[in-house]
């Protein structure tokens, strides 16, 4: 690449102008060059160029300053080469640059001298410089002994001093390293490469990826570029494809995206002032702007920049991989048989490796069925697929329509692929990165490296979708219900599919759930789907949020929650695949999402649905037996024998109401009756446990309701100042006025359980601010755990607060939508209990993501809802309009003064409803 004349000539320093600041001079050109369009490999070369022209000056003036023997030593046994990036002229605006200074051994004393010269002379100048001085031999020996320094010389370029050395140094390099042992070089750069991947993020899709070093970034190109250099002698990616060593597709995907990636990295260095290689949410939206994307209403400037860096960061390690497999084979280490079992006719089988022979590639290139047979039997006999195989296939798929697969018999085999068992993700997976799935679900070629952009969602959308498959099938080895749920699942094709297909309405301005919903209908009709088929599938599609919805924010113990939920199942086959499909899209969504809490309230809701569809009635306490049947399961989990015997534990059951005699095991009833048996008036009783099977800390509060007003709302205060986050509480006021209030929460401070002193400090201090020895204001001035929202996040969403009085007959239902903070769950409660409100049960912390947002017409972007069934002092639902407004405003008012203290609420904007 020629430098940029143009902004060599803005840059030549006048006489006044120091190294220093043409250096800064030079960068802020680079950086208002790139914004006036200017590619990054104009701007690499015209950096290089001036930075050779530095080195280049300060070596010549040194051998001058130095006299006439360390003129003769530099220009005849010392040279100046540049190593790496910067040898191989790819110097991004910040970079380090890597200099080498060789010598022979008649150079003498002059070497050090003139080399620590040009070496104090960078670094004055405010360069990183990585420097070495070797003589040939030296380089011989080390590259030997030592794979980066291999690897760094391999880049070698003159810049200075005797082009003869150089010449000598070059050729025997290329005799006595590059040409030997190729076939270990590839393998450790590979292994050097998988330690950098586990370092730098293991997916291409990270949310804040390296430009650099992650899965698919610019280290893959030099990978490449390395080992092409290695097995083939060849300088450059286009002697690989001059040589048709690379294809020409392969080619363009590998150019395209290391100048991508090269502008993109650029950009990242002008905006920082310094070597900056993490792509974070900031730089995102910043350099998505510089590139021109604006929001759509469907889809954000910085999702449509995304989906582009994905879809170039793909391509470009999809195309290393194969390269590297063709190396490898080519050099020994995995040798090609010359013969193997034949299969079906056209399928050859060697150890595990499954290929077809030349002769019959090209009818099954144009064989839909064949294709899809091939990767049948890839997942049926767990084999791999050869990779030039894989790179024929991805290059012929361009050719082919998707109607060619719009067969009967291609159905078949697609179905089949689905069924399993095992290896069904792996299978599509790789039928995606050959773009083969797309020809049979044509939507999928749009969402390739469509990115989610949220804190909530780690993984494109495609890649979301196939990974929430392998979690399905992963669910198949779980020893407790989801294991047995998903093995009791018969149309296991109907399942994965509806898995595969749950997000694919994204990307457009509509409801995702109703696109996919249609999606659902189209796939249905071309897999030749009979009407029940059809209709479970677009149900389970277009539903795939209810299941969540419905057990993460409501309780499953009311009846008119639990009816119309099972009224939309129907089947116990359907509620069997929602279970799997809802657990699995979870799970897919980020490492540590489904937590042993989330898939409990997951399955008590299963549970709860199953007995309803399958006719079973849930009479633990419908018939006139059933109070005496729990006393007696209770009296059974006794340590000791309690005063008053049956009768007594049966008397202070029926003070409980029937959603905890419903919803709390016999275990934990006997252990809070034992600790009521002991209360007495004024007293409280707090005990904190780690649950190991939900991995939570446990707190249950014991105590009556006139020990102090808004109990709930202090013990909430005392927990988030400990920095305790909780996400689940249950509210017990029996009809005597004894408080059981449990609440589920994790310790962000702890991996695992915290130590017993941390959970008996913590109830100390909920039991001492319920007694009014201190307050929560003083607690938290003390704790300074959590003050204002403010210091988290300078962008807050406004919040919305949702009132729903039609969904329980006793209960006012309160929705609060916000972004998660320390202390927000503090505020709301405290907010309720100004107003006088009850809460008699809540769900706490739940993640939205923006589908479910989507699916409840919020209108902002947050990240969790708390939800709060509440009842005025007399214990009555509020149905009064006036008052509903009042609670909903002065809750959303508090919150957002709270998350946005120098700002006072507007007075008269609405934000939400009251239903």
């Amino acid at each position: 690449m020629m430098p940029d004349n143009r902004l060599s000539a803005e840059l030549v320093p006048g006489a006044e102008t120091t190294p220093v600041s043409a250096l800064a001079w030079h960068r802020q050109a680079i950086k208002q060059r790139l914004l006036d369009g200017a590619t990054a490999a104009e701007v690499m070369a015209t950096l290089t160029e001036f930075v050779d022209g530095l080195v280049r000056d300060r070596y010549q003036s040194a051998m001058k300053q130095a006299g006439e023997g360390a003129q003769v030593a530099g220009a005849q046994h010392c040279c100046l080469v540049a190593l790496g990036g910067y040898g191989q002229r790819e110097l991004a605006p910040y970079s380090d640059i890597d200099i080498m200074f060789l010598y022979s051994e008649e150079a003498g004393e002059a070497a050090p001298i003139l080399f620590r010269e040009v070496l104090h002379h960078l670094w004055n100048l405010g360069f990183q410089v990585g420097h070495s001085m070797r003589t040939t031999k030296d380089c011989v020996e080390l590259a030997g002994q030592d794979l980066s320094i291999r690897t760094a010389m391999m880049t070698a370029r003159f810049l200075a001093g005797s082009p003869n050395l150089f010449q000598k140094f070059h050729r025997l390099y290329a005799k006595e390293v590059i040409g030997r042992g190729v076939g270990r070089f590839i393998e450790q750069k590979k292994e050097e490469r998988q330690r950098e991947y586990i370092k730098f993020g293991q997916t291409i899709y990270l949310l804040e990826p390296n430009v650099k070093k992650s899965k698919g970034g610019l280290r893959d190109y030099h990978l490449l570029r390395w080992v092409g250099m290695a097995r083939f002698q060849a300088a450059t990616i286009q002697d690989l494809a001059d040589r048709s060593l690379l294809s020409r597709q392969d080619f363009l995907s590998v150019t395209e995206a290391r100048d991508f990636l090269w502008r993109v990295r650029a950009f990242l260095h002008v905006g920082a002032g310094m070597a900056q290689e993490i792509l974070s949410f900031d730089e995102q939206v910043r350099i998505a702007a510089l590139y021109g994307f604006e929001d759509r209403s469907h889809l954000l400037g910085v999702e449509q920049f995304m989906q582009q860096y994905y879809r170039h960061t793909t391509g470009l390690h999809e195309t290393l991989l194969r390269f590297v497999d063709r190396c490898q084979a080519a050099s020994g280490k995995r040798p090609r048989a010359v013969s193997g079992v034949m299969v079906d006719g056209h399928f050859s089988v060697s150890g595990r490796s499954l290929t077809v022979p030349s002769e019959l590639r090209a009818r099954v290139l144009d064989s839909p069925e064949l294709l899809l047979r091939l990767f049948e039997l890839a997942r049926s006999r767990r084999l791999k697929i050869a990779s030039d195989l894989l790179d024929e296939i991805h290059s012929h798929m361009d050719r082919v329509s998707s109607e060619a697969f719009r067969t009967p018999e291609a159905s078949r085999v697609f179905l089949k692929i689905l069924s399993g068992p095992g290896a069904v993700a792996a299978t599509l997976d790789a039928m995606h990165r050959a773009h083969l799935l797309e020809k049979l679900i044509p939507v999928f070629a749009a969402l390739r490296g469509l990115m989610q952009f949220n804190q909530y969602h780690k993984y494109t959308v495609d890649e979301h979708t196939l990974l929430a498959v392998g979690k399905a099938e992963a669910l198949a080895m779980e020893p407790g219900i989801m294991g047995v749920v998903y093995q009791e699942i018969r149309r296991k094709d109907l399942l994965h599919l509806a898995i595969l297909l749950h997000d694919l309405g994204k990307g457009r301005k509509e409801d995702h759930c109703e696109v996919g919903k249609v999606i659902a209908e189209e796939t249905a009709a071309r897999l030749g789907f009979d009407q029940q088929e059809s209709r479970t599938l677009m149900f389970l599609v277009h539903k795939h949020l209810l299941m969540s919805h419905t057990a993460f924010r409501r309780d499953p113990y009311d009846e008119k929650v639990l009816l119309p939920f099972a009224q939309e199942v129907v089947t116990p086959e359907v509620l069997r695949m929602l279970l799997i499909l809802t657990a699995a899209d979870i799970a897919a969504v980020g490492p540590g999402v489904l937590t042993k809490w989330k898939e409990s309230l997951l399955v008590e809701l299963y549970l709860r649905t199953l007995r309803t569809i399958s006719g079973e009635q849930d009479d633990k306490m419908a018939g006139p037996n059933s109070l005496k049947r729990l006393t007696r399961e209770v009296a059974q989990e006794f340590k000791t024998l309690m005063v008053g015997g049956l009768g007594w534990i049966e008397s202070q059951l029926d003070r409980f109401p029937l959603r905890y005699l419903h919803g709390t095991p016999p275990k934990r009833i006997a252990a809070q009756l034992e600790a009521i048996a002991k209360l007495q008036a004024g007293d409280v009783l707090v005990e904190g446990n780690f649950n190991e099977e939900l991995g939570t800390c446990e707190f249950t509060v014991i105590t009556h309701d006139n020990l102090t007003p808004g109990i709930f709302s202090k013990t909430a205060g005392v927990m988030a100042a400990q920095g305790l986050e909780i996400f689940d509480a249950q509210i017990i006021t029996r009809n005597d006025g004894v408080v059981v209030n449990t609440f589920q929460a994790s310790d962000p401070d702890f991996s695992g359980a915290p130590p017993v002193e941390r959970l008996d400090d913590t109830a100390e201090t909920i039991i001492g601010v319920l007694k009014g020895l201190e307050s929560v204001e003083q607690l938290r001035s003390r704790k300074i755990r959590f003050s204002s929202a403010s210091q988290a996040s300078a962008e807050r969403h406004a919040s919305e607060v949702v009132i729903d009085n039609k969904i329980s007959d006793q209960f006012t239902v309160i929705d609060v939508f916000a972004d998660d903070t320390q202390g927000l769950l503090y505020i709301i409660t405290h907010a309720i209990f100004r107003l006088g409100l009850s809460v008699q049960s809540a769900r706490i912390s739940t993640r939205l993501d923006d589908d479910i947002q989507q699916s409840l017409r919020t209108g902002g972007r947050h990240e969790v809802v708390d939800v709060f069934y509440v009842t005025d002092q007399h214990g009555e639902k509020i149905e009064d309009q006036g008052r509903l407004e009042e609670i909903r405003w002065t809750i959303k008012q508090d919150i957002d003064r709270f998350m946005n203290p120098q700002v006072d609420a507007p007075e008269n904007v609405s934000s939400g409803s009251a239903l």
